[in-house]
This record gives structure tokens, C-alpha cells and sequence, in this order.
């Protein structure tokens, strides 16, 4: 016979509940590396780079220009003409801190006229950024 202390209970009933706390947690994390990506992804110009062997990694750039084959130029992802490059540069560089030294990054099409590219870099230098780097592609790369 069994013992009474060892009865077996009825099942409790209860309702199943969604619990919402980690699901909220693994969309703020989701959104966190969505919004983290977005920043990072560069706008899809249509630029074939001219290939170099000598070329470095870049780290950071700071400021980025970017001269279509057409010679259209992007500066920081917007588009801008030759003769309004000089005040949107200056308006970029207010909002820089003067703590760091402010670099420029080049991107180029290789069918690009050269005179464009010395007027490029001359702006450039013309609102005192001095460090500036072309953006190549490595031999037999993309």
C-alpha cells in the first residue's frame, strides 16, 4: 500500500503566456546591428578604381570624395558641383572636432580626366587638409 505522503497531485493547470522580455531583447539587439551596419555601408557609386600594388588598408577617413567617370563628384554620399565642393568642405570641417587632424579619402574612377582630380585635390588643400589619400584597388581585386 502506498504511503498518503506520497500521493500524486493533480496537474496544476496554467495558461501558457508569450513572455515578451527576451523577445524584446533580441529585437533591440537586431535593431542595435542594423542601425550599426547602416552606418558603415558606403553608397554604390559607379567607380572602377585604377589598381595599385604599393596600395595600404585604410583604417579611417575622415572626409570622403568620390569623382564618377562622367565626373560627377560625391562628397560624403551627396552629390556636389566642382565650384560648391570648397563650401560644402568648409561646412563638414565646422562640425569636425579640432582635436584630430582631418584626413580626406579620394575615390576615383580611373577613366577620370586628370585635371579634375588635380582640382579635387587642390580644394581640398585649399580648406587645409593636407593628408589625403587615393583610393585604389589591389591587382586583381573587385
Amino acid at each position: 500500500m502506498l504511503d498518503p505522503r506520497c500521493r500524486l497531485r493533480t496537474p496544476v493547470r496554467e495558461t501558457p503566456q508569450l513572455l515578451l522580455t527576451p523577445f524584446i531583447d533580441i529585437l533591440l539587439v537586431v535593431l542595435c546591428f542594423v542601425l550599426a551596419i547602416s552606418f558603415q555601408i558606403r553608397a554604390a557609386l559607379d567607380v572602377k578604381l585604377p589598381e595599385a600594388k604599393t596600395g595600404q588598408i585604410l583604417t579611417e577617413g575622415r572626409l570622403t570624395v568620390a569623382i564618377k567617370r562622367d565626373s560627377e563628384i560625391i562628397f560624403q554620399g551627396k552629390p556636389v558641383t566642382l565650384e560648391g565642393l570648397a563650401a560644402v568642405i568648409r561646412q563638414s570641417l565646422a562640425k569636425l572636432s579640432k582635436a584630430a587632424p582631418v584626413s580626406a579619402v579620394i575615390q576615383g574612377d580611373q577613366q577620370i580626366p586628370y585635371a579634375v582630380l588635380v582640382k579635387v585635390m587642390d580644394i581640398l588643400r585649399a580648406q587645409g587638409i593636407t593628408d589625403l589619400s587615393l583610393l585604389t584597388d589591389s591587382p586583381g581585386g573587385s
